[in-house]
C-alpha cells in the first residue's frame, strides 16, 4: 500500500484540504495496479510477463512524479501530524533532530541541483580530520560522541505547488541521488520534501524592481516563514538554511555546524554576517542594522522563544510594507531596535506605500522589541558562527575563503594564471615624480603585471631630473634611462623586479588608451596618481575549460546604466551617451581603470574611434564645444571599447561581466593624490580645448589660490 500525504499549504490552515495532484495521480496508479491484477486472476490468457510490465511501468510513472520511501509530503490531517512528529521525537530518543531545508524556486531549480556536484567532494560529515588538525576542530566547538549526535534530515523546500512539475521533477532527482548516495554516506537519515504552496504570481524575487516595488522579495520572505512552520511543527529543534549558492569546501561541514549549535546554547539564530568588499568605499553610511544583520543562510533554533517572537511578527507584517524589507534584515532590525535604540530605517527610499500612496514611514516598534531584548538580551541569542562565511552576491577568489567550511557567495572565479595570460600595466603620466611612487610600490608587492609601460611627457621628467641632481638611491634608476646606465636605447628601464618601458607620447594624455605599446594578450591603464593595491591578487578570471575548448576569461566590473548612481552624474551620463553612438542598447558602465583590454580588439576599437571622431577625437570636441565638466570623456573610454564589443557581438564571449551593486568589487588601483590629480587633469585638458575652457579652467586655479 502506498501512503502519499498532501503538501503543507499554510501555517495558520489548522484544517486539511484535498490531495493534491501527485496524491491524486498515485492514487490513480494504485487503482490502475488492482484492475491489472484483477484482469490477471479472471483472464487465464494474460501473460505474467505482460502484468509484470504493466505494474512496472506504472510504479515508474509514480516515482518520476516524486513519490518514494524517503519523501515525506504534510500529513494530511492533524492525528498524522501528531503521529508524524511524535516519530521524530522519539524513534531516536534523546537525541535531537536538525532539518538541513535547502529551499528553491522554479527559477533557481537548475542551481540547486548543480549545487550537490560539491557534495561529492566536500562530504557533508566524516573524515573531518583530513582537513581538520586538532587545533583547528575546536574552533567550532567539541564533536559530538557518535550516541549523542543529533539525528539530521535533508528537507528539500520547494516554494511552489505539488501541481507544478518542475518542482517535482527537481524534487524526484534530489531524491534519487540521496538514494544513490545512501543519504551522503549516512549523514542524514531521512529525504523530506515539502511545498510552499506559493501562488506563482506571488513567488517574487527581482533585483531589478528593488527600489519601487514593495512586493520584489515577497517569495523567499514566504518561503521562510512557512519553512520555519513546518520544521517547529514536526519537532526539529534547529533549522540549517542552506541555499543553492552556499558552497561547502571541507570534508565534514555537518559534523562542524553541528558542533556551532552544541557550543552556542542557547541561541536564536547562529551565523554569519557579511563579509564581502562591496561596502568598503561608503561602509560608514550602511546602517547598523544591516552591518550587523545575519544571513538568511543561518543556524534557526526552534525552540528558542526569541525567534518565534521574530517569525510571529515576520507573519504580522507579511501583507504590509514591512514585506519589502528581506526577512533576514528585517529581524535584524527587530533586535537593533531592542538592544541599541536604534530606530528601523526603511531602505527604499524611491519606493510608495500602496497603503498610504506616500512616501514609506515604518510604524515603530521600539517597546515591543525592547521588551524582547529585556527578556532575552543577557544570553546573546543572536551569534556569530564560525563554520560559514557570507559574501552574499559579491565575487570571491578561492584564497579568500581558504580553510572555510560554509561559504555563502554568487560568484566564485580564479586569479589570473600568469602562465595563461599576460597582462601589462599602462601608465600615464603628468609628472614623472609621481610615477616614481607607483613604480615603487609595484617593485615592492605582488602584483599580476609582467611588463609596465609609462606613458611620459618630456617636461615632467626634465623637472624631475634637475630637482633630483643627487640621484641617489631609487631615483637613480631613473637617471639611469636619460644617462645610460641601465638602460637600452628602446627606453627600458632595467633594476627592478618587472619590466619597465619608458614611452614618450606622441598624441594627448586622453588617447594614451590607444597610443600605449602593448606586446601582451591584455593591459589594465591608470594614472600616476593611483598605487597599486596591496592586495592585487583579487584580478578575477573565470576558470574555464581546456578540455571543453572555453576559455579563460576576465571578469570585468560594471555599474549599470540606469542606475541612480549612474543618473545622478553628468560624467556617467556622457559617457553612456558616447557609448550609445557606438552601440544603442549599451546598459553597462565600465570605467577606465577597472578595464582588462584585451589588445587586439583594443587596436581594433581605437581604429574604429579615430575614424569616428578623428585622430585626437577633434570632431568629439567639436560636437560638444565648450565642455565645463572634468569628468566627461573627451578620448577613447573602456565604456565605448564595451560598447564597440557589444556591436560586433563579442563582448561576453571575450569577458565575464559583473554588476558591481549585487556583486561588488575590488579597486585594482588606490588613489593617493586626489587634489593633484584633478587639478592637473583640468589643466592638461584646457591645452587641448578651446580658448574658452583654457580661460576657465585658470580661473578655477586662480580660485583655489584665492588670487580672485
Amino acid at each position: 500500500r502506498l501512503s502519499v500525504a498532501k503538501g503543507y499549504s499554510d501555517s495558520n490552515d489548522d484544517d486539511s484540504t484535498a490531495y493534491s495532484s501527485v496524491a491524486s495521480s498515485v492514487a490513480s496508479s494504485v487503482s490502475a495496479i488492482d484492475l491489472i491484477l484483477d484482469k490477471f486472476e479472471k483472464r487465464r490468457g494474460f501473460k505474467f510477463f505482460q502484468a509484470a510490465i504493466s505494474i512496472w511501468a506504472i510504479v515508474a510513472v509514480a516515482k518520476n512524479l516524486g513519490v518514494g520511501k524517503h519523501v515525506y509530503l504534510d500529513p494530511a490531517d492533524e492525528v498524522e501530524k501528531e503521529a508524524h512528529g511524535l516519530r521524530l521525537s522519539h524513534e531516536t530518543g534523546d537525541r535531537p533532530r536538525v532539518a538541513l531545508v535547502r529551499p528553491f524556486a522554479r527559477s533557481d531549480a537548475d542551481k540547486l541541483l548543480k549545487s550537490f556536484e560539491l557534495w561529492d567532494s566536500a562530504r557533508p560529515c566524516g573524515n573531518y580530520k583530513t582537513e581538520w588538525n586538532l587545533e583547528d576542530y575546536t574552533v567550532y566547538g567539541d564533536r559530538y560522541a557518535e550516541d549523542e549526535r543529533p539525528i539530521v534530515d535533508l528537507v528539500i523546500s520547494f516554494s511552489g505547488k505539488s501541481g507544478d512539475i518542475e518542482g517535482y521533477d527537481t524534487l524526484s532527482t534530489i531524491q534519487e541521488l540521496f538514494d544513490a548516495r545512501n543519504g551522503w554516506g549516512g549523514c542524514f537519515s531521512e529525504f523530506v520534501s515539502f511545498e510552499a504552496g506559493i501562488n506563482p504570481e506571488d513567488d517574487i524575487y527581482d533585483h531589478q524592481p528593488i527600489q519601487t516595488n514593495p512586493h520584489w522579495v515577497n517569495g523567499p520572505n514566504e518561503q521562510f516563514r512557512k519553512n520555519y512552520r513546518f520544521i517547529k511543527n514536526k519537532g526539529y529543534a534547529s533549522m540549517i538554511m542552506m541555499e543553492s549558492d552556499v558552497q561547502p569546501q571541507v570534508d565534514g561541514w555537518l559534523d562542524l555546524a553541528l558542533s556551532e549549535v552544541k557550543r552556542n546554547q542557547p541561541f536564536a539564530v547562529l551565523g554569519s554576517k557579511y563579509s564581502g568588499n562591496s561596502w568598503d568605499n561608503f561602509r560608514e553610511e550602511i546602517p547598523t542594522a544591516l552591518l550587523d544583520h545575519i544571513n538568511g543562510n543561518a543556524i534557526y533554533n526552534t525552540t528558542h522563544p526569541l525567534l518565534e517572537k521574530m517569525v510571529n511578527e515576520l507573519e504580522k507584517e507579511k501583507n504590509t510594507i514591512f514585506n519589502a524589507i528581506p526577512f533576514d534584515y528585517r529581524m535584524s532590525q527587530m533586535w537593533t531596535e531592542g538592544s541599541k535604540g536604534i530606530p528601523s530605517d526603511f531602505p527604499f527610499k524611491s519606493m510608495i506605500d500602496p497603503a498610504t500612496g506616500n512616501p514609506v514611514v515604518l510604524d515603530p516598534k521600539m517597546n515591543t522589541f525592547r521588551q524582547w531584548y529585556e527578556e532575552y538580551g543577557n544570553e546573546q541569542p543572536i551569534k556569530q558562527a564560525h563554520v560559514i562565511e557570507n559574501y552574499g552576491a559579491t565575487n570571491f577568489l578561492p584564497q579568500q575563503v581558504k580553510g572555510v567550511p560554509l561559504v555563502h557567495g554568487k560568484g566564485l572565479y580564479i586569479p589570473n594564471d600568469p602562465s595563461l595570460h599576460k597582462i601589462t600595466l599602462v601608465i600615464t603620466d603628468w609628472q614623472m615624480d609621481r610615477a616614481n611612487q607607483l613604480l615603487e610600490a609595484l617593485d615592492n608587492n605582488d602584483h599580476p603585471f609582467t611588463e609596465v609601460v609609462v606613458m611620459r611627457t618630456w617636461k615632467g621628467w626634465a623637472e624631475l631630473i634637475k630637482q633630483n641632481s643627487e640621484n641617489t638611491g631609487y631615483m637613480s634608476k631613473i637617471y639611469s634611462i636619460l644617462f645610460g646606465d641601465d638602460s637600452d636605447n628602446s627606453g627600458e628601464l632595467h633594476g627592478l623586479s618587472t619590466k619597465v618601458r619608458i614611452v614618450d607620447r606622441v598624441a594627448p594624455e586622453y588617447m594614451d588608451l590607444c597610443e600605449a605599446p602593448v606586446e601582451t594578450e591584455y593591459f589594465m591603464i591608470t594614472n600616476s596618481y593611483h598605487r597599486v593595491a596591496p592586495d592585487i591578487s583579487h584580478l578575477m578570471f573565470t576558470s574555464g575549460d581546456v578540455s571543453s575548448g572555453i576559455p579563460s576569461k576576465p571578469v570585468i566590473p560594471y555599474t549599470p546604466s540606469e542606475m541612480d548612481l549612474c543618473q545622478e552624474h553628468v560624467g556617467c551620463l556622457e559617457t553612456v551617451k558616447l557609448g550609445r553612438e557606438i552601440y544603442p542598447n549599451l546598459d553597462k558602465v565600465v570605467l577606465d581603470f577597472e578595464m582588462v583590454f584585451e589588445t587586439s580588439t583594443r587596436n581594433e576599437f581605437c581604429k574604429y574611434w579615430k575614424g569616428l571622431y578623428g585622430q585626437n577625437g577633434a570632431k568629439l570636441h567639436k560636437s560638444y564645444g565648450v565642455v565645463y565638466s572634468p569628468e566627461v570623456p573627451h578620448g577613447p573610454s573602456a565604456t565605448s571599447y564595451t560598447a564597440y564589443l557589444y556591436s560586433l557581438g563579442i563582448a561576453e564571449s571575450l569577458f565575464e561581466f559583473s554588476d558591481k551593486s549585487r556583486q561588488g568589487s575590488r579597486d585594482i588601483f588606490v588613489k593617493v593624490l586626489e587634489d593633484e590629480e584633478q587639478s592637473n587633469f583640468l589643466l592638461n585638458w584646457g591645452d587641448a580645448s578651446t580658448v574658452n575652457l583654457r580661460h576657465k579652467t585658470k580661473r578655477i586655479e586662480r580660485k583655489s589660490k584665492g588670487e580672485e
